[in-house]
């Protein structure tokens, strides 16, 4: 027996693992994301959006969901990727920069005016058409050829803007990539140029020292070579992606703070707290307005490069930077080693450890739960061995009739109308509380009347719970104590002259409760599990309610701390279940 014990929990391990790791890839690729509501909802001023946004940035490099899932590849990013993830922004923003907005308005003069030229005659014969003083022949030939014609309409160019979809997306990610994409920030900032062909067809881009420029005289229209073509600096583009190079580098050069939480810092993590709370106050003031002309942008660009200078040893990756990049700095990581750890994280939605989120509401569902078990076992076992016993007769029959009414009705259903009529909120039978766990307070009654309070609360729920399972687990018992009584060794007893009750009780029906433990094993993840309708409809704050709002508010570490909680639960039921198998048949040996 304890060898065939030891060879189980070792077989629990790795399908621990598996089931850890399917949980978390079956979380992971849900649709949506953590705490969306956390983000700006389009009806917040400018500050409270960019507040929202800020806040929604925090939240996610705290709990790692700015990482990648498994892998990360992000040390192969160049200055490219970064770049044509800030020119789709930029692309976004209009009107902004000094004299676009003057050459938009000139832009769609000319176009009225060469749209008069062109539609002159569709004009004039529309005004024929539409003069009652001209002759009827005329207004016909002037139908005739107007019918030909169409109105031409002659749009002023205006720079393609990308869908806002693809907009969102290049801001996600480029927050996302975070302190990784610094150095190439730094070189964006400081000499990203904009090209774009005479014609307009064609665009692309340039440093200022590939192309012989100084980075501050890079205005419109200057005339360049690059790659053996003509193009013109585009200097709109050139401004806007350089203002936001420089205001992502104010978000990716902070440092994160030392924080562990519900532990307090001590004096060595205060003092470093102290440092770099100091260092990203000085990068968060680098910034300029989009507006700002080139001494103030010159001024701005001289700090961030003298900044760099002292930090670029934090930016500088080796070959096995990069491997722990690759492997560690990833969701998973951190998932797993917090898993070893047995830390299941923190509580997105509480900010609290999530051991103590789930032990404040397990021990309402454990309450709830561990009543309706055993009182179910006690009602249905009974009733499962008279219908053995009675085959096919009325207590066979009329009373598994019964118990299938009542598995047939949904438990939402009882639980509304045992609300109804017999709660302090009716006038029927205003016997029980409509919910709630306990009715009074903990610090002014004896132990004794606040257990008969919780016991009095939980009546309906319980009821609620018990009545479904009722069917389920009498037909089990039935099931499995038939096999047993068409037994020789029953039949042997009976001829001893046993009594009937003796060689039911005593004989038959421990061998036929096989079933029934089978069962009993299973149903231990329920008392981790809870009840989410019956929790939520008598307004009980256990386990139940605390996945709904888990799964509600994305609080991936909740769901995935309760559900790894219920696959050890699940494990450790079937091999006891196996175990006690051998305990109630002597048949039965693991040996």
């Amino acid at each position: 027996m304890l060898q065939y014990i030891l060879k189980r929990v070792v077989l629990m391990v790795p399908t621990f693992l598996f089931i850890t790791i399917v949980v978390f890839a079956i979380i992971n690729i849900a649709p949506g994301r953590p705490s969306q509501s956390m983000g700006a909802s389009g009806s917040e001023n400018a500050d409270q959006s960019a507040n929202a946004r800020e806040g929604l940035r925090l939240f996610k490099e705290q709990y790692y969901l700015d990482r990648p899932i498994l892998l990360n590849f992000r040390f192969m990013l160049d200055r490219d990727d970064v770049a044509d993830e800030l020119e789709i922004i930029a692309r976004n923003i209009g009107g902004s920069i000094a004299g676009e907005t003057e050459a938009l308005s000139v832009g769609a003069t000319t176009a009225a005016v060469v749209g008069q030229v062109i539609n002159a005659r569709y004009a004039e014969l529309t005004g024929l058409v539409t003069d009652s003083e001209q002759p009827e022949a005329a207004v016909e030939e002037a139908r005739r050829e107007l019918a030909g014609l169409s109105l031409v309409t002659v749009d002023a160019f205006r720079p393609p803007r990308p869908a806002q979809g693809d907009v969102f997306a290049a801001e996600e990610r480029v927050e996302n990539w975070g302190h990784v994409i610094v150095p190439q920030l730094i070189e964006l900032a400081s000499g990203y140029v904009a090209l774009t062909s005479p014609d307009r067809s064609a665009s692309s881009r340039a440093m200022a020292a590939d192309l012989g420029l100084d980075p501050a005289a890079t205005t419109a229209g200057v005339s360049v070579t690059f790659n053996g073509a003509g193009w013109i600096v585009d200097g709109a583009l050139t401004a806007k992606v350089r203002f936001l190079a420089v205001q992502r580098l104010s978000v990716a050069a902070r440092q994160p703070l030392v924080l562990r939480p519900g532990v307090t810092p001590t004096d060595a993590e205060r003092e470093q707290n102290a440092i770099v709370v100091r260092g990203n106050a000085r990068v968060t003031s680098m910034v300029y307005p989009i507006t700002a002309d080139a001494a103030e942008q010159a001024a701005v660009l001289a700090q961030w490069n003298e900044w760099y200078v002292e930090a670029q040893s934090r930016y500088e990756r080796s070959t096995w930077g990069n491997v722990g990049m690759l492997f560690l700095e990833t969701r998973f990581a951190r998932y797993a080693s917090n898993l070893a750890r047995l830390d299941f994280g923190t509580s997105l939605r509480y900010n609290r450890p999530v051991m103590s989120v789930i032990g404040d509401h397990w021990k309402y569902s454990i309450f709830l739960s561990i009543a309706s078990l055993i009182l179910s076992y006690i009602i249905a076992v009974p009733i499962g061995v008279l219908a053995a016993v009675k085959q096919n007769q009325f207590a066979d029959r009329g009373v598994g009739l019964f118990l299938f009414v009542l598995y047939s009705l949904p438990s939402f259903f009882a639980a509304t109308l045992l609300q109804t009529w017999a709660t302090s909120a009716s006038d029927v039978l205003p016997l029980f509380p409509v919910s709630g766990f306990m009715g009074v307070n903990p610090l002014e009654v004896t132990t004794w009347q606040m257990l008969v309070d919780i016991t009095w609360h939980m009546v309906l729920p319980t009821i609620c719970l018990t009545y479904g399972s009722l069917a389920v687990l009498s037909r089990y018992a039935r099931t499995g104590l038939l096999d047993v009584i068409r037994s020789d060794y029953i039949r042997t007893a009976r001829a001893k002259g046993l009594s009937e009750f003796m060689v039911i009780a005593k004989h038959a029906v421990r061998n036929g409760m096989i079933p029934i433990l089978t069962l009993l094993g299973t149903t231990l993840p329920v008392l981790i599990g809870g009840s989410i309708i019956i929790e939520y409809i008598f307004n009980i704050d256990g386990m139940g309610k605390l996945m709904l709002t888990a799964i509600n508010y994305r609080d991936y570490n909740i769901i995935m701390g309760v559900l790894l909680i219920s696959s050890v639960l699940t494990l450790v039921g079937i091999l006891i279940s196996d175990i006690s198998y051998a305990l109630v048949d002597p048949r039965i040996s693991f040996d």
